[in-house]
């Protein structure tokens, strides 16, 4: 039977679209050749990195993930916007994992050390915390990277942190970190209501560890500004002498309202 018309046609066609086809596919594969190299070639770079160059990376990552964050979030011209860009804040619980991930292949490395303290300053809680936490106090317990740690540990929902912070005082010789693991272990007992063994270590820290700086200051302004506040700003304690001026300008004194109820407001703008 001889082809009608119309089949010849459709035959025709369907060979022009097999050749346009091919000949699209050829020519693409020098870029999908470039591409598929570039890949292999990160991949082997990431590979062959450093553990510390890996720890740089992945810090870095987070960082820019957190600026353009920010940046969105201020370009946001509502609350609402706002509100739902909160959603996608950057957690670091994606960057945490990738970085116990290098510190358990790379367990004596230096940099799984600064990979561990990445973990404990950033996560709050969780399990990558407490690993890491643990893998610290293990594999790095004489690192004098350890300070950021232990005051970090003040803060976070870490298993037993009154223990970790003793650890760290036992084991860890550096002057620096064995201060500010003393005044994290004051802030911890003066939170469960261990007064009297917070005030032993806030004085330890003024004895030993004064020098040391702290986020504003030195530790031992940190631990008097401690002391003072357990001594005389805890309920019953007699209020301290206050002298200033009223809104008229008019110089007062708190004791001159004694025997009255006073309400003092303290509040600031920084």
């Amino acid at each position: 039977m001889k082809a009608s018309c119309t089949e010849r046609r459709a035959f025709v066609f369907t060979k022009e679209i097999r050749f346009g086809v091919v000949t699209l596919l050829l020519s693409l594969l020098p870029s999908i050749s470039v591409t598929l190299t570039e890949a292999a070639e990160k991949a082997t770079d990431a590979a062959s990195a450093s553990p510390a160059d890996q720890y740089q990376a992945v810090v870095k990552e987070y960082e820019a993930a957190q600026q353009e964050f920010s940046k969105v979030y201020n370009a946001a011209k509502t609350d609402e916007e706002r509100q739902k860009l909160s959603d996608k804040y950057p957690q670091p619980k994606a960057w945490s994992r990738r970085l116990l991930e290098l510190a358990r292949k790379n367990s004596k490395d230096p940099a799984a050390a600064d990979a561990l303290v990445w973990v404990v300053t950033n996560e709050r809680y969780g399990e990558d915390l407490d690993e890491a936490l643990g893998l610290l106090l293990s594999d790095h317990i004489g690192s004098e990277k350890l300070g950021q740690a232990a005051q970090m540990l003040v803060y976070s929902n870490a298993k037993e942190p009154e223990r970790a912070l003793e650890t760290i005082l036992q084991k860890n010789p550096h002057h620096e970190v064995k201060g500010k693991a003393t005044f994290s272990l004051g802030l911890v007992n003066r939170s469960h209501d261990k007064n009297a063994e917070a005030e032993k270590l806030f004085e330890q820290v003024i004895e030993k560890f004064g020098d040391i700086q702290n986020y504003r200051g030195t530790l031992a302004d940190a631990a008097r500004g401690q002391l003072f506040e357990m001594r005389n700003l805890a309920i019953g304690k007699v209020a301290p002498e206050i002298e200033g001026e009223d809104v008229d300008g008019k110089s007062f004194k708190l004791s001159d309202y004694r025997g009255k109820v006073v309400v003092i407001d303290f509040w600031g703008d920084w």
